[in-house]
C-alpha cells in the first residue's frame, strides 16, 4: 500500500522556540460549530502553528473542512483527536486528490480544539465518526 505525496508547503519548526507568542495569553479567534452540534474553538497560537508549517492554511479553509466535511476519522494516535477532511481538489496533475485536513482536539461536553491544520493526498486510516458518501446514500 502506498501512502499519497507529501505536500511541503513550509518548513520544520519547533513551535514552542520559533513562536514568540507563547509567553502571551492566547486569545479566541472563532468558535465554528459543526453540521453534527460540535463546538470547535480556532485560538490564534493554534492557528499561527498550523500557518507556520503550512502557509496554505486560512480561516475559510478550516471553517469550511469543519461546517462541512466528507469524512471525519478518529485519530489512531490519540482517541480524544478528531481529523476532519475536505476534498478540495479531485484530479491534481501532480498528486491526484489534495484534501485539506483539521485535527481537533475533543475537550468533552460537545467541544473541541483546533490543533492544525494542512494539505494532503490521502485521508487517514482510523475508525469512521462520519462519511459524507453514506449520508448520501453512496453519492458523492
Amino acid at each position: 500500500m502506498t501512502k499519497g505525496k507529501h505536500i511541503d508547503h513550509g518548513k520544520d519548526i519547533d513551535y514552542n522556540v520559533d513562536m514568540d507568542i507563547r509567553d502571551e495569553e492566547a486569545k479566541l479567534i472563532e468558535v465554528v460549530e459543526t453540521e453534527q452540534g460540535l463546538k470547535i474553538e480556532i485560538w490564534d497560537v493554534d492557528f499561527q502553528h498550523a500557518l507556520e508549517g503550512h502557509p496554505e492554511v486560512t480561516i475559510e479553509r478550516i471553517k469550511k473542512s469543519l461546517i462541512k466535511p466528507i469524512r471525519v476519522v478518529q485519530s489512531k494516535k490519540s482517541n480524544r483527536a478528531c481529523l476532519f477532511y475536505n476534498l478540495e481538489i479531485e484530479n491534481d496533475p501532480d498528486f491526484g486528490k489534495i484534501y485539506f485536513c483539521v485535527v481537533v482536539g475533543v475537550l468533552g461536553d460537545g467541544k473541541g480544539k483546533m490543533e492544525t491544520a494542512y494539505e494532503t493526498t490521502y485521508i487517514k486510516k482510523g475508525k469512521v465518526l462520519f462519511d459524507k458518501s453514506k449520508e448520501d446514500g453512496g453519492k458523492k
